[in-house]
C-alpha cells in the first residue's frame, strides 16, 4: 500500500475505488439528552462569534479573506479577535497562522491549499484569549503554534499503540509546560498574579542541657562557674586517672589579653 504522500489526487479514479460502509443506524438520544438540548443551546449562543476565513486562490498561492460578502463586518471581527485596529497586524497574523496549518488539496482549482478547517481552528483559538492589545494577540498565536507541536509530538511519541518513543515523548512534555507557562505569564499581564498556599507545622521539641562544674578549679584560677545557684544535677564516678586528686583544667583568666 503506497503512502499517502505518494497518491496523486489527479491520478485517482473515485468510481473506481471501493464504497465505503453505509453509516451506520444511530439510536435516537436519551430523554435526559434532550431535555438538556435547550439549555446547551442558549449557552452556545452566549459565546461570542469568533471570525471566519477562507482562502482565496490567486495567481500564486491563496490570499486569506472573507467567507462573507460583508467585508468590512469582518475586517472588525478580525481586529476583536487580535486586539488592534492595524491591517499590518491582522494581516500579518493571519499570514503567520496560516503556514502553522497543514495542506489540503483542493479539487476545484486542482492543487494544495492550507486546511481552511485547521485555520479558522487557529484563529477561534487565539479571538477565545479575548487579547486586549498586540503583546496578548502574540501570546495568543504561540500558545496556538505550541499546543499543535505539543499534539502532534504526543500523537509521534505514541507510536500508534507501539513502544512509546522517549526522545519526542520528552519533547512533548516540555511543550505541555511551556503552554503551563504561557498561561501563567498571561494571567501576570492582567494583574492575576496566582496565589501561593503556604503550610507550615509548628513541632515542639524538649531538650535537656546539663552542664557539670567544677568549683575546686573556679577556686584556684579566681573565676566564677556560669550559675551561682547552679549544683550538679547527680553523682557519677570519675574516670579512672593515675592522679588521686585528679586532674585540673585551667581556664584562662579574662584579665590577660589577647595573645599574652
Amino acid at each position: 500500500m503506497s503512502a499517502p504522500e505518494d497518491i496523486d489526487p489527479k491520478a485517482v479514479n473515485v468510481a473506481e475505488r471501493k464504497q465505503r460502509r453505509k453509516r451506520r443506524a444511530a439510536p435516537k438520544p436519551s430523554p435526559q439528552l434532550l431535555a438538556g438540548k435547550e439549555r446547551a443551546l442558549k449557552r452556545a449562543k452566549a459565546r461570542p462569534l469568533t471570525p471566519g476565513v477562507m482562502l482565496e486562490p490567486q495567481a500564486q498561492g491563496y490570499q486569506v479573506t472573507a467567507p462573507h460578502s460583508d467585508l468590512e463586518l469582518w475586517e472588525l471581527q478580525v481586529a476583536d479577535a487580535f486586539g488592534t485596529r492595524s491591517q499590518s497586524v491582522m494581516q500579518t497574523f493571519l499570514d503567520q497562522l496560516r503556514v502553522l496549518v497543514p495542506l489540503a488539496w483542493d479539487k476545484d482549482a486542482e492543487q494544495w491549499k492550507p486546511n481552511e478547517t485547521e485555520l479558522n481552528a487557529a484563529l477561534a483559538m487565539v479571538a477565545d484569549v479575548q487579547p486586549r492589545n498586540v503583546r496578548e494577540a502574540a501570546l495568543a498565536a504561540q500558545m496556538v503554534a505550541v499546543h499543535w507541536m505539543q499534539m502532534r509530538l504526543s500523537a509521534a511519541a505514541l507510536n500508534n499503540g507501539h513502544m512509546v518513543l522517549d526522545r519526542d515523548a520528552a519533547l512533548a512534555s516540555k511543550l505541555a509546560r511551556t503552554f503551563t507557562m504561557q498561561l501563567d505569564s498571561l494571567a501576570r499581564i492582567r494583574g492575576r498574579r496566582q496565589t501561593a498556599r503556604q503550610s507550615i507545622k509548628v513541632r515542639k521539641e524538649l531538650h535537656q542541657h546539663v552542664h557539670y562544674h567544677d568549683y575546686r578549679g573556679a577556686g584556684k584560677t579566681g573565676e566564677q562557674a556560669h550559675d551561682a545557684d547552679a549544683r550538679p544535677t547527680a553523682q557519677c564516678s570519675a574516670l579512672p586517672s593515675s592522679e588521686p586528686g585528679g586532674q585540673i583544667l585551667r581556664l584562662p583568666s579574662r584579665k590577660r589579653q589577647a595573645g599574652v
